[in-house]
């Protein structure tokens, strides 16, 4: 009777933290999927707004890194 407990108990923890960690990946991809689409857009309009120039590059990570801390403004 005593294993059959102990055994049931533990069956029912490793349910339990299965069920939980099937939640925890999905969420992590969808915030992936979310700062990915943030950082793409923030480099779009950065793009847009630096003027052709010589060190055009260093400027557009500058503004697209601003706008990401900013969490998509410029």
């Amino acid at each position: 009777m005593v294993r059959f407990t102990g055994a049931a108990i533990a069956l029912g923890c490793t349910a339990m933290s299965a069920s939980q960690a099937d939640a925890a990946p999905a969420r992590a991809a969808r915030e992936a999927a979310d700062s990915a689409a943030l950082i793409t857009n923030c480099y779009k309009m950065a793009d847009r707004i630096v003027p052709r120039m010589r060190g055009r590059s260093a400027w557009v990570v500058r503004h697209a890194d601003h706008c990401v801390r900013s969490g998509g403004s410029l």
